[in-house]
């Protein structure tokens, strides 16, 4: 029964159309009307045909996809080409073409015809990618039917792929770096694979070390192979922290907080990376990671890739995050956090590092101007500008990155002490204004605050 019932599921035009011809048999045996009995012969050889032609129609299809075969950016076109061929079979009125994916916003599919026994057809799929993440592209799924519609098919090509889109990464200034001396001592020596001028220790020869890195004296002395250890050397470096944690969510998919954090930091690792200073990463997100300053593309590759694939979605608060970070920031360093948090707690940490001599800068994230309407609350939670507040009585280098806002200009100018405190009074009394629930007293309703000019 229960096959039965599912075949009617799938094929009701030709369940209706069954029930028609046994409808139309009982008339004809109870009225003796022969039309009614030729009109069942005809329905019955429909029903033959229609079943046959979906079958021997759909037997000699072929398809194929080419995909993407490397990680791809935010703001790129994702481009299939496609290829479907019939070699042999009967002609098909219409064939339906469609890649499944989960990548937000893309469709890649086609209707096309294919009114020859055989007949070959190409076309390119373009759609942009407009957020980061880890997706699925495939199988490739090909639907065709009969040409009264009675026997629909389906058939899969080709099986499922992953496909990496990293998030953009856009010429930011030199927002984090501008008052850090880098001739300095770092203070902080650490090993790293990479070769420098500095050598911290030897160790005994394993299979794929270079030959450059043999320490000729010491092998002499001990009659075995030794290779140099590297360490960093003296320049600056920059640790740049991602806050993922669960309570900064604001703002869904391609316009939400975190994915202008994300292009901050991987614009950021790329800058610095670039200009040859170590920089180290770290975020508590859904996949954490604590990353310490190297220079190299190696570097790059692994925390864009993390950037990536991470979400808002962890448990360690940035307080936490900044006390397990304390022991591997010595002086003449730069800190960059990027983050939507609501909390202060962390704000005294940074002051922390501020009095050591750490170069400390906070690219805060303005909550408010990235809620929907289904986020909102109405009240001071939806609102983190008693941090900014507290971040520039503090002295600490801030930015604010509002919806909307072009990065390359939030990030131009660091907020002052008077705007900020003006900010904060402007919602003040947005709040005193929701709770009293007053008209016509002169200040302007509650929005979006992206196209605030300041």
């Amino acid at each position: 029964m229960r096959p039965l019932i599912a075949w009617l599921r799938g094929h009701r035009r030709a369940g209706a159309l069954v029930l028609v011809i046994i409808l139309t048999f009982m008339s004809g045996m109870g009225t003796g009307f022969s039309l009614s009995f030729r009109l069942g012969y005809v329905l019955i050889i429909m029903l033959a045909v229609a079943f046959l032609w979906s079958r021997m129609g759909f037997a000699r299809i072929e398809a194929s996809v080419r995909r993407p075969n490397r990680p791809m950016r935010v703001g790129e076109q994702l481009s299939e080409m496609v290829e479907i061929a019939n070699h042999g079979g009967l002609p098909n009125p219409w064939i339906e073409i469609e890649e499944m994916t989960d990548i937000p916003g893309v469709r890649a599919g086609r209707i096309v015809d294919m009114p020859g026994v055989i007949v070959h057809r190409r076309f390119e799929v373009k759609a942009p990618l407009l957020q980061r993440g880890e997706f699925t592209l495939g199988p490739l799924v090909v639907r065709s039917a009969d040409p009264f519609g009675l026997f629909p098919n389906s058939r899969e090509f080709q099986g499922a792929e992953r496909l990496l889109v990293y998030p953009r990464a856009v010429p930011i200034p030199d927002f984090a770096m501008a008052h850090l001396n880098l001739s300095g001592d770092a203070g902080d020596r650490r090993r790293t694979h990479l070769v420098s001028p500095h050598v911290s220790s030897i160790r005994d020869y394993v299979a794929g070390d270079s030959m450059s890195r043999i320490h000729w004296p010491s092998t002499a002395r001990q009659s075995r192979l030794m290779v140099k250890l590297f360490d960093q050397g003296e320049a600056g470096e920059v640790w740049i922290v991602f806050d993922q944690h669960a309570s900064t969510v604001a703002g869904r998919d391609a316009e939400s907080a975190d994915e202008y954090g994300a292009t901050i930091a991987v614009s950021a690792v790329e800058k610095y990376l670039g200009m040859q200073l170590p920089a180290g990463y770290v975020s508590y997100g859904s996949h954490p990671m604590m990353s310490p300053p190297v220079r190299g593309g190696g570097q790059l590759e692994s925390i864009t890739r993390n950037i990536a694939t991470g979400r808002p979605e962890g448990d360690v608060p940035l307080v936490d995050v900044l006390t397990d970070l304390d022991p591997e920031i010595g002086t003449n360093t730069a800190l960059v956090v990027i983050t939507a948090a609501r909390s202060r707690e962390w704000v005294e940490a940074l002051q922390g590092f501020a009095r050591r001599g750490v170069n400390v800068t906070v690219a805060l994230l303005d909550r408010e101007s990235f809620l929907d309407g289904d986020q909102r609350t109405g009240t001071d939670e939806d609102s983190n500008m008693n941090v900014l507040a507290e971040l520039v009585t503090a002295g600490i280098r801030t930015y604010s990155v509002k919806q909307g806002v072009p990065l390359a200009n939030a990030l131009t100018e660091p907020i002052r002490e008077t705007r900020a405190a003006r900010d904060e009074s402007h919602e003040s009394i947005r709040a005193g204004n929701g709770s009293s629930n007053r008209m016509g007293d002169g200040v302007a309703p509650t929005g979006a605050s992206s196209g605030e000019s300041d």
